[in-house]
């Protein structure tokens, strides 16, 4: 545990240690880069990942709104995020934090030095924790609102964030999370129409289409240095990313007639709720306390690709964390549960795997969250440990070796299903050399 000698002894070392972050950075990132190309099958990025085990419930949305993208304005002092997670521990680790300017893809680091993306320290340390009370599960809950005084980011664009414990290297780091940076210049006008531009793709699909302006559009050489990503709910696997105008006109870029803008639209997310484990929770067949944890075994899934579509309200694939009870506080007082997840599937689907998808697992694909196939009982099953809370999920299933996933095959796919979509908007700074994000929509489908 941090004493008060500690702490007035890190604050004296902090310059010191801070004049070499960066060039530590640089090797880190280089390291990260490898281990994401050797251990996860998936978009090769500054990606949402977890690296320690310990970690768990990572959190991070603006101050204002728990459900929001993490996304702030540039310049705008009001304007927070929230930080949240928990590791699994009986002792507080002393745990720092960082961020780096990505290009607009994520694909590498900006090239550009740490002084010319922030102002004030390169690093801080997260000040803030508590333990958890009356749990099964012991561990520690950190909190941090950023930016602070002492670190602000300067210019525009995506950053990746980097929490570690201790010194600034791979073996240290906890876990990564994008957020994002918006200098808004840009005004959007943004439809979806009822059926695609070409009948042949399938009247089940929703379509972006769209005209963007912002000023000095055409002096800029917009089609040159303009990229557009769109993004479905909170997902990155099929994020359309470095998207060109379709036309270009004095005043505006359209995004018009192009495949690349039409999205399968699933199915709503199914959910489950463990917020009150006294009452059985909703679609729970059982709840059990083992030695180590409660036990929460939920009804049996089926596909619903042949069924109608799901006329359900859906929070878009995110999490909540929180008790029935206003008197707990769920940052500390909330238990970590097994969840038993089982979905009714025959034949086994070879050469695909099957994962839970969703904020629940963070939108990932790897070991923690693919299922395994039980041939006793005929269906995909996976147990996920869980804090309390609210949690939408999806089945996507996979094929193996690629990256973006399909969960059409298990949930169907229905124009009437609505998603959420986020436009992001960046123009590359030819001078400064980073790409600028100018500008953010958000729209639903229906």
């Amino acid at each position: 545990m941090k004493t008060i000698t500690d702490k007035i002894q890190n604050s004296k070392d902090k310059r010191l240690r801070f004049v070499t972050c960066s060039s530590q950075l640089i090797a880190l990132i280089s390291l990260l880069t490898i281990s994401i190309s050797l251990n996860a099958q998936q978009l090769q990025s500054f990606s949402d990942k977890n690296y320690n085990d310990r970690v768990q419930t990572v959190l991070l949305h603006p101050t204002t709104d728990s459900l929001a993208k993490p996304i702030i304005h540039l310049n705008d002092m009001m304007g927070k995020l929230h930080l949240q997670f928990d590791v699994f521990s009986n002792d507080a680790p002393y745990m720092y934090y960082t961020f780096i300017h990505c290009n607009n893809d994520w694909t590498q680091q900006s090239d550009i030095q740490s002084i010319e993306y922030l102002s004030g320290f390169d690093s801080d340390d997260i000040e803030n924790y508590s333990f958890s009370l009356n749990t099964m599960v012991d561990y520690v809950h950190f909190d941090l609102v950023f930016p602070t005084e002492d670190m602000i980011p300067k210019i525009s664009g995506n950053y990746l964030l980097i929490v570690f414990e201790n010194e600034l290297s791979p073996e240290n780091v906890y876990f990564t999370r994008r957020f994002m940076i918006v200098d808004d210049k840009a005004s959007f006008n943004v439809s979806i129409p009822r059926y695609p531009f070409d009948l042949n793709l399938g009247t089940d699909k929703q379509q972006i289409e769209m005209n963007i302006s912002y000023p000095d559009i055409f002096n800029s050489l917009a089609e040159q240095y303009s990229n557009v990503t769109i993004q479905q709910n909170g997902r990155w696997d099929n994020a359309v990313m470095g998207l060109k105008p379709t036309y270009v006109y004095p005043d505006y870029l359209s995004y018009e007639n192009n495949v690349k803008t039409v999205f399968n639209p699933g199915n709503q997310f199914r959910r489950i709720n463990t917020s009150n484990l006294n009452n059985r929770p909703e679609q729970t067949r059982t709840v059990e306390m083992s030695r180590d944890y409660y036990v929460v075994e939920l009804y049996p899934d089926q596909k619903r690709n042949l069924h109608t579509y799901l006329n359900e309200t859906d929070l878009f694939g995110e999490k909540v964390i929180y008790l029935e009870r206003d008197d707990r506080a769920a940052a500390t007082e909330a238990d970590y549960v097994m969840v038993e997840f089982f979905l009714e599937w025959v034949p086994v689907m070879d050469n695909h795997d099957v994962y839970v998808m969703g904020a629940i697992t963070d939108w990932n694909f790897d070991e923690k969250n693919k299922m395994v196939y039980d041939y006793e009982r005929k269906g995909y099953a996976l147990n996920l440990l869980l804090k309390q809370g609210y949690y939408d999920y999806i089945y996507a299933v996979k094929e193996k070796n690629q990256t973006v996933a399909d969960v059409g095959v298990v949930a169907g796919n229905f124009w009437e299903t609505v998603n959420e979509y986020t436009i992001y908007l960046y123009l590359f700074d030819s001078v400064q050399n980073y790409d600028q994000l100018i500008g953010v929509k958000t729209i639903l489908s229906h």
